[in-house]
């Protein structure tokens, strides 16, 4: 059997309880707490008539503004897709321009061998020898095609075939095509190449040769 507790259980209970109770009246701790402040409502104001009606317009015409954005960013998208492709044929253009220059350039003699050979033809035409002269201008022509492209001449080739011929450079097909005609007037078309034919002759092949900087 348990013993019951004795009267100093009893004391001590209640000293526990009016000390507990003398150190919540003496407001050393606190035991409630403050509520917070509640925020104060904030009235929202109608928004003014104009923007209301503003804003209604465009709900009902709102499929039509959609159309006109993509209208208007197709011809954007157009515009930029033009001035693009502009730039890139430009570009193209000027590489073109600069690798045909470059050809030209290869194709052309050397200085001193075209002075010497337009020097040889002068005298000849200096004797009215004109036909002579364009031939001499023909013929070193041809040595100089075959020199660049030894498997290019061929004997069925005629001077048109190698005058229309796209494997040539375009300054260098023009003036074999120039001194060609004069010389075929003056043997198929029974028209002796004069003075007026070599120079024209002698033009061609001075202004492919050296770019007309000396006669």
């Amino acid at each position: 059997m348990v013993a019951p507790p004795g009267p100093g259980a009893d004391d001590s209970k209640r000293g526990f309880d009016a000390a507990y109770e003398e150190l919540i009246e003496s407001e050393r701790i606190q035991t409630e707490f403050a509520q917070p402040e509640q925020p104060e409502a904030i009235e929202l104001n109608e928004p003014p008539q104009w923007l209301i009606d503003l804003l209604a317009f465009f709900g009902q015409t709102g499929s039509v503004w959609q159309g006109f954005f993509w209208i208007v960013a197709g011809l954007f998208a157009a515009l930029l897709l033009f001035f693009f492709g502009r730039f890139l044929l430009r570009l193209y253009a000027d590489r073109s321009s600069r690798d045909g220059d470059a050809a030209e350039e290869d194709w052309r003699p050397e200085e001193s061998a075209a002075r010497s050979l337009l020097a040889e033809a002068d005298s000849l035409a200096k004797d009215a020898r004109y036909a002579e002269a364009a031939h001499l201008l023909l013929f070193r022509s041809l040595e100089d095609i075959e020199n660049r492209l030894p498997d290019f001449l061929r004997p069925a080739l005629t001077s048109r075939d190698i005058a229309r011929s796209d494997t040539l450079p375009d300054q260098a097909r023009r003036a074999f095509a120039a001194i060609a005609q004069v010389v075929e007037r003056g043997v198929f078309a029974a028209r002796p190449v004069d003075a007026s034919g070599w120079d024209e002759a002698r033009g061609a092949y001075e202004r492919f040769a050296l770019g007309g900087s000396w006669r």
